[in-house]
């Protein structure tokens, strides 16, 4: 095949993301994405939130942005990776808590360079540092330090990322 194969290949890649994108965009018109980015099948992106992504993303497949983000550049997110936030008000014990309302929509902020692992879940409210890595798996509920590793439920501090 050489390198006519790979070119039809990346050609293909390329077009499939941008169609990817535009789909994106129809369920939410204020995304805003910078150049690289590449998004899987299956996303999903809510309408009602704010996100801008920085250059270079890649988004595995089935992933949900259902948070108000401002993500920033050379990001890689897993497939099934969530953003959630501004769930049900839960301490009125004597209203029914569909009937409760909705917490304040806070913004997730994930810095430069990191990676969230496959299944992941950020809530709504929290910083992720630049060069931090969240294993699979993990529901990420408070900030976390740049360079570090995180995992679990709720995620903890397992080492920092070595030089």
């Amino acid at each position: 095949m050489g390198n006519k194969g790979q070119s039809i290949k990346s050609v293909l890649r390329n077009a499939l993301g941008i169609w990817r994108l535009l789909l994106l965009k129809k369920q939410n018109f204020n995304l805003q994405v910078g150049k690289g980015f590449y998004c899987g099948r299956g996303c999903f992106v809510s309408r009602k939130n704010q996100i801008k992504i920085g250059d270079f993303f890649y988004m595995g497949n089935y992933c949900h942005l259902g948070a108000n983000a401002d993500i920033g550049e050379n990001v890689l997110f897993a497939s099934f990776v969530s953003l959630v936030g501004g769930d049900h008000k839960i301490d009125g014990i004597k209203i029914p808590i569909r009937k409760s309302g909705r917490d304040t929509l806070k913004t997730i902020i994930i810095e430069d360079n990191v990676w969230i692992g496959h299944g992941a879940i950020i809530l709504h409210g929290v910083t992720i540092g630049s060069g931090a890595v969240v294993a699979a798996g993990s529901v990420v509920t408070k900030d976390v330090e740049k360079n570090s590793i995180v995992g679990g439920n709720p995620a903890k501090f397992i080492r920092y990322r070595k030089l």
